[in-house]
């Protein structure tokens, strides 16, 4: 039963409209009894018709994990006039929602009571919560466009870069070549020696010229998408044995030692292109013993350890690799600014062993230390997890052509 005589509940019709925009409640000072709510406040809070309003608490319209803390706050909500902002409030069925909440002091026939005046924000809460994640996309987006453009900037620099410095170390060879030509075809040389000393130099022009060319071919058929695969099964062990003795006159006429190691510790057995393996163990190794100290040394060996994987390694002496240039190293054009000052080729090698071992289903990764080395590795997939029209033997012309 109300506490309200009808004649005050008729006054309070007349002083708290019906129709009002907000929820409207009216307590006794002690928030522990409710005298009055409105339509739309019976609405908000979902209050069933016929419900007793006496048994209605202020700490009934908070959710249950913050009424401890809330009713420590009603002595000053209470005693207290002014708008809160972002309260929870609790439905009579328990389910919640968000509200300004204002309060107000009225006097009904010498009784302190309290108003509270409260407006359900939950729609605009979502839709302003959805405006701030949509600018942050949006301003994400635009950052990225940013990056985008100026690493396109960049590439475009490094392409220009890249483009001067093939034309450059093209051109070297060929006019070495045609230089000694000419001195061969003017027979100026005294003995035989000299003769045979600048054919040596065009063979040997010729084959850095060779290589210079495979690079771009190799690189322009990796963009394309038209490198041709022919991945069968073998042992990676035995095929970097071999390998290594093939690059032992290189280390010696530039004074490294160079050694393979084998690992007793698990088949090296594994599915990969044997061509395309040659191609990746010589760009790391000539890198190794191109980029090493004097007296240095190059150690390789296998691990069959790993059940899903067998990994190659390639350790060398040379002055290292900075950590904030480590991820630079797989890049196209990245470092050739540098390479190009102190040795020869396109600095398309560690770009195109990536994308090889990617190619093959495998990785190449790398660790360095300034003034200790570097240790470049590939991973190799064990099991067939590539498309199946790749596992075959290359046709033997292919072998004969790339011998």
């Amino acid at each position: 039963m109300s506490r309200l005589s009808e004649a005050n509940h008729l006054k309070l019709h007349t002083m708290l409209s019906e129709e009002a925009i907000l929820g409207i409640l009216v307590f006794t000072a002690d928030g522990r009894h409710c005298l009055y709510v409105n339509k739309l406040g019976r609405e908000l809070l979902e209050i069933p018709n016929g419900t007793d309003l006496d048994q209605i608490e202020v700490s009934s319209l908070f959710p249950a994990k913050v009424r401890p803390e809330f009713r420590a706050l009603n002595q000053d909500l209470l005693g207290n006039e002014g708008l809160y902002q972002d309260v929870v409030i609790c439905k009579q069925n328990t389910t919640t929602f968000i509200a300004n909440l204002g309060v107000k002091k009225i006097h009904l026939e010498g009784t302190e009571c309290v108003t509270l005046m409260f407006q359900d924000i939950t729609v605009q809460k979502k839709l302003q919560r959805d405006i701030t994640a949509k600018q942050i996309e949006i301003k994400a987006a635009f950052e990225e466009l940013l990056n985008q453009n100026k690493q396109l900037k960049e590439l475009d620099l490094a392409k220009d870069r890249f483009i001067a410095l093939t034309t450059h170390e093209l051109r070297t060879p060929l006019s070495a070549m045609v230089a000694s030509a000419e001195i061969l075809q003017l027979g100026l040389f005294d003995t035989d020696e000299e003769r045979t000393e600048f054919i040596g130099m065009i063979y040997e022009q010729g084959q850095h010229l060779v290589a210079l060319v495979n690079d771009i071919l190799d690189f322009a058929k990796i963009q394309a998408g038209k490198m041709d695969l022919f991945v069968s099964h073998s042992d990676l062990s035995a095929l970097a044995a071999g390998l290594t003795e093939n690059f032992e006159g290189m280390a010696e006429g530039s004074n490294i030692q160079i050694a393979y190691k084998p690992e007793d510790n698990g088949s090296c057995e594994c599915y990969f292109d044997e061509l395309r393996i040659k191609q990746v163990f010589s760009n790391i190794v000539t890198n190794a013993i191109k980029y090493n100290r004097e007296g240095g040394q190059v150690e390789i060996w296998t691990d069959g350890s790993d059940p899903d994987f067998v990994k190659l390694f390639v350790k060398d002496t040379g002055k290292g690799i900075a950590q904030d240039e480590l991820d630079k190293v797989f890049n196209e054009f990245e470092t050739l600014g540098k390479v190009a000052l102190h040795h020869k080729g396109t600095g398309l090698g560690m770009p195109i062993t990536k994308r090889l071992m990617e190619a093959m289903g495998g990785t190449i990764k790398v660790t360095s230390e300034i003034g200790v080395g570097s240790t470049f590795w590939i991973e190799i997939p064990r099991a067939q997890v590539l498309d199946m029209e790749l596992y075959r033997d290359r046709p033997k012309e292919a072998d004969d052509l790339a011998a």
